[in-house]
């Protein structure tokens, strides 16, 4: 048992340094890894991975950073992505329960999309998207929030394609998350399905994530070229997304 909670501890630092470096990354490094890993079930890295990234995006908006969000472009993705979540649980409960194998192979696919997707580089629009682009993409991204807490590629890559400056797009996308974040676990508490094993592991990470986060934006951040981390990341992302989806087809 010791060993798990040794792997959570480096998989949640090495979360956080890469997204602390590169802006993104958190929740899919402790769902792809430890999924891979079998650390614990998908369940339980979801929640781990929801409610430390909530810490993690709080530290990224301290100090006012929130206030440059796109408070307008947040209200129309959130009126449909918040459903979308809970559809995405009931989804992760059943499938959890009922279709581990099939549960197992829906991560590995996402974290390998995820990945290709990155790839894309999105040319910025002259005028902004309309709203139903926010509403669509606010749908997938709740489904995904709830089944594995991996949220930030649909919103990420519209967000990127808007006519704003660099600093609104992080700061949306950090509020974003956060708020997702924060809806996820709040209906999982509610709804009595946290763990003892989810208190314990997410106990352990939080001290981890925010010491991680503070010693790389002072230290670390320069160690190593944010593009070869995001590199390495991917690699590491797609790495585990065969690995799932090799465990899947075999145990099925």
């Amino acid at each position: 048992m010791e060993l798990i909670w040794l792997g959570l501890i480096v998989i949640v630092a090495l979360g956080a340094y890469i997204q602390t470096v590169t802006g993104f990354g958190f929740g899919l490094i402790v769902m792809g890894i430890g999924g891979a890993l079998e650390l614990l079930s998908i369940a339980e890295l979801a929640f781990i991975a929801s409610l430390l990234s909530l810490l993690n995006g709080l530290s990224g908006l301290y100090g006012g950073v929130w206030r440059q969000a796109h408070f307008k472009a947040m209200g129309v993705f959130l009126v449909t992505a918040l459903p979308m979540v809970w559809f995405g649980l009931y989804l992760l409960d059943h499938l959890g329960a009922n279709a581990i194998n099939l549960l197992q192979g829906l991560l590995g696919i996402t974290m390998i999309l995820v990945c290709l997707s990155s790839l894309l580089r999105p040319e910025p629009r002259n005028e902004a998207s309309p709203k139903w682009h926010f509403a669509l993409c606010g749908g997938f991204a709740g489904v995904l929030s709830g089944l594995f807490s991996t949220a930030g590629p649909p919103i990420s890559y519209l967000m990127y394609r808007q006519p704003v400056p660099l600093v609104v797009i992080r700061a949306t996308l950090l509020s974003i998350f956060i708020a997702l974040a924060g809806f996820r676990t709040t209906t999982m508490v509610v709804s009595g399905s946290v763990t003892s094993s989810m208190l314990i592991a997410t106990v352990i990470g939080a001290p981890v994530v925010l010491g991680v986060t503070v010693l790389s934006r002072k230290y670390l951040i320069n160690l190593i070229q944010p593009v070869l981390v995001k590199r390495m990341a991917m690699a590491m992302l797609i790495l585990s997304g065969m690995g799932l989806l090799i465990r899947a087809f075999t145990s099925a």
